[in-house]
């Protein structure tokens, strides 16, 4: 309870004695000959102790709109275009043969398809990249991933292709899309990687 009081004496104070409370509190003539001197560079008598504070405390990497998608990807690399295109074009079309049999195991298949020929490392974990969000992979993939219109964001079960990068050619399946979830959490992870688990 002393501490509360010490605490609030301290604001009371501060208040009385603040400039942005002085200056606030006089005639409106003088105020505007003193913002006319001082000019508009001079912050501190546009903002109160309290917005000073609450600007402090606002969270700037707190995304309304945070998008995160889980995806796996096959890659082919190399310099001779038309071979990569038919070798993605071939991937592609064995893709929907086989989900046209199996419809339920487009994932298990995708990651087969990964396993024998991405040439990613990625191709150990069946071509799974994780959990990401905008501006974490390649533009292209962003682009494809993250379009500017929410409406047009392919959902979980899209697969794109191909995907042009420095990389070479990409297919990608989209296997989950979140949407403002766990940025405090992915936010610690970067600082301890212990952190999440």
């Amino acid at each position: 309870m002393k501490m509360l009081l010490i605490i609030l004496s301290f604001v009371t104070v501060v208040l009385q004695c603040s400039p942005v409370v002085a200056f606030s509190q006089a005639p409106a003539t003088t105020r505007q000959a003193t913002l006319q001197r001082v000019g508009d560079d001079n912050m501190a008598l546009g903002m109160g102790l309290f917005d000073g504070i609450a600007k402090a405390f606002s969270n700037t990497d707190f995304k309304p709109q945070d998008q995160r998608v889980r995806a796996s990807h096959i890659l082919i690399k190399g310099d001779d275009i038309d071979l990569v295109f038919g070798k993605i074009k071939g991937l592609m079309a064995e893709i929907n043969d086989r989900t046209q049999q199996e419809p339920h195991k487009l994932l298990p298949i995708f990651s087969e398809l990964a396993c024998r020929d991405s040439e990613c490392s990625s191709a150990a974990q069946g071509g799974d990249l994780g959990m990401f969000g905008r501006g974490k992979m390649v533009k292209e993939f962003d682009a494809a991933l993250f379009p500017e219109d929410d409406a047009a964001a392919p959902p979980a079960g899209a697969v794109l292709g191909p995907i042009v990068s420095d990389f070479g050619m990409h297919i990608v399946l989209v296997t989950q899309r979140d949407l403002n979830r766990d940025q405090v959490e992915e936010k610690l992870a970067r600082i301890d990687p212990d952190a999440a688990r």
